[in-house]
């Protein structure tokens, strides 16, 4: 029966994860499709070219702009939050999580609403919407949109290890005579650089895999980078499967030497924030409400009132203000209601059935023996590749002429690539649900005649159970705001949420986009409050 379970659960995964993985690196050493007989390989191939190597260095570029502009804006939050709170400390630390929560290419399109020809500042203050038009539309302006997103976690990790740190070195450095700042760099930066330098390696991994923010304003810029890259060898005619691959190896490579460098970073910090008493600072909620209009009022108001003017270029006043995009969206038949529709039965479809194979692989990695290794494994592997890079693997396996399942161009394979990227949530929150359950339980459970199947149904799973839903939820909110996989897996006449907004913001019809985004968004805040209250009976 275990024995059975292992090998289930193992081949599943090995066909989910590693089997798309491994034709990756089979497919960049063909040769091109243009190429002439007995050329070199397309991996080869990249060493002289020169679109390649302007990629790869918009990558590095735009990846450590965009380390350099979040870890500080992180720290600062986090040395205020910690040492000097604003007062109700609790309604601003939810304010400043939100762009993280928020897909990143609908931050850059709501500063393309704002900031770009003919944006909400651009009309209404047309000296200052100029010289913002031109930093937005630059390898700064991308970078610090991406930093938008990413100081969140550069906040998450540095408020821990802040909260983590002893007060009364601090407190001992002002006594013996050190001012603030000696005494911060002398008593609390020594402690906390492990878990800056992990953020800045985890923020450089998030930018240089990112594929939303330079999809929406490279096109303005100019600026190449890998990850648009590989959409292009797929989307472009001729389709170049192999420098798709071959490019997205690199990247992957690139992911790979960060993500080393990052883990025994991250060992020291634990993520525990320690809660610490503090008078209310007034003058701190200057610095942060700036970083919150920025990062989410801004962005969250230009959405909303794109999606309520009858025309962008008239201005944000009421007799410009209409209900017609939401009336469209809504209309039964319509192709915005089909995208909705499929966006959410399919992203329910993919937390239930994906918690379900984590909840196996969970066990047989709790239960150890042989081949739960391989599983732990093969569960977490997709973490290590961008989501650009997992899209054309599942294209190379599951258009394969020799798969008997050929899923590619059924909706279906959206199913299989949601799973594929968000399985490692799932796995996280199952395997932390089933290490929460004490042995004795399950001892006695055994004791008293319940079979193996009775002790997993009837006490780890019950106990488990809010984080199996917490984890059923995480991966419905990441299916729903899912772009790159599904612009490059998608069906004919098949559209989803993301690909919806991202068209029509393409298109130019910026109404019916962010109304979409809109209702999007209330869909999954209203999925997740259900599966809250749940949780709360």
């Amino acid at each position: 029966m275990k024995q059975g379970t292992a090998l289930f659960t193992g081949l599943v995964l090995a066909i989910l994860v590693l089997a798309p993985l491994l034709l990756i690196g089979a497919e960049a050493f063909q040769p091109q499709p243009s190429s002439s007989p007995g050329a070199v390989s397309a991996l080869q191939s990249l060493g002289q070219d020169r679109y390649f190597w302007e990629a790869f260095g918009g990558t590095l570029r735009l990846a450590g702009l965009a380390t350099l502009f979040a870890i500080p804006v992180g720290l600062g939050i986090a040395l205020l939050m910690n040492y000097a709170p604003p007062p109700a400390r609790r309604l601003w630390e939810p304010l400043v999580l939100v762009p993280f929560l928020m897909p990143p290419y609908l931050t850059a399109v709501a500063w393309s609403l704002l900031a770009g020809p003919m944006g909400l500042i651009q009309q209404n203050m047309h000296a200052l919407g100029m010289p913002l038009e031109s930093f937005l539309y630059s390898l700064s302006g991308m970078a610090a949109v991406m930093a938008l997103h990413l100081s969140p976690l550069s906040y998450v990790l540095l408020r821990a290890a802040l909260g983590n740190s002893d007060p009364a070195l601090f407190k001992a450095a002002r006594i013996h005579g050190a001012g603030a700042m000696r005494a911060f760099a002398t008593a609390i930066l020594p402690g906390i650089l492990p878990a800056m330098a992990a953020a800045a390696l985890l923020i450089f991994l998030a930018s240089a895999e990112e594929f939303g923010v330079p999809a929406v304003l490279s096109s303005y810029t100019g600026i190449r980078v890998l990850s648009t890259t590989v959409e292009e060898a797929m989307n472009v005619w001729p389709v170049d499967l192999p420098r798709a691959a071959a490019v997205g190896l690199i990247l992957s490579l690139l992911g790979f030497v960060a993500w080393a460098l990052y883990r025994p970073l991250a060992k020291d910090n634990r993520g525990q924030v320690g809660r610490r008493e503090s008078t209310p600072c007034w003058w701190s909620l200057t610095p942060i409400l700036a970083f919150v209009l920025l990062a989410t009022l801004l962005p969250i108001g230009a959405i909303i009132a794109v999606s309520l003017e009858k025309a962008i270029t008239a201005g944000f006043h009421p007799a410009n203000l209409t209900w017609r995009h939401y009336g469209h969206i809504l209309s039964s038949g319509s192709s915005a209601f089909l995208a909705l529709r499929t966006s959410i039965l399919l992203s329910l479809s993919v937390a239930i059935g994906t918690m379900l194979l984590a909840l196996l692989s969970a066990t047989v990695v709790h239960r150890g023996g042989a081949g739960s290794r391989w599983i732990d494994l093969l569960a977490t592997l997709p973490n290590a590749f961008p989501g650009v890079v997992l899209a054309v693997g599942l294209i190379l396996f599951w258009n394969a002429p020799w798969n008997p399942l050929p899923l590619y161009g059924h909706l279906a394979i959206l199913g299989v690539a949601y799973a594929t990227v968000t399985f490692p949530y799932a796995f996280r929150h199952a395997r932390t649900g089933l290490s929460q359950v004490p042995t004795v339980l399950e001892q006695a459970g055994r004791v008293h005649g319940a079979s193996p199947f009775g002790v997993f149904w009837r006490i780890r799973v019950p106990l488990a159970w809010p984080l199996l839903i917490g984890g059923a939820t995480v991966v419905f909110a990441l299916s729903m705001r899912e772009l790159v996989t599904s612009l490059l897996l998608q069906p004919p006449g098949v559209q989803v949420i993301s690909t919806y907004v991202f068209n029509q913001f393409q298109q130019g019809n910026m109404g019916d986009g962010m109304a979409m985004s809109v209702i999007g968004v209330l869909s999954s805040a209203l999925i997740l409050g259900l599966a809250r209250g749940t949780l709360q009976r």
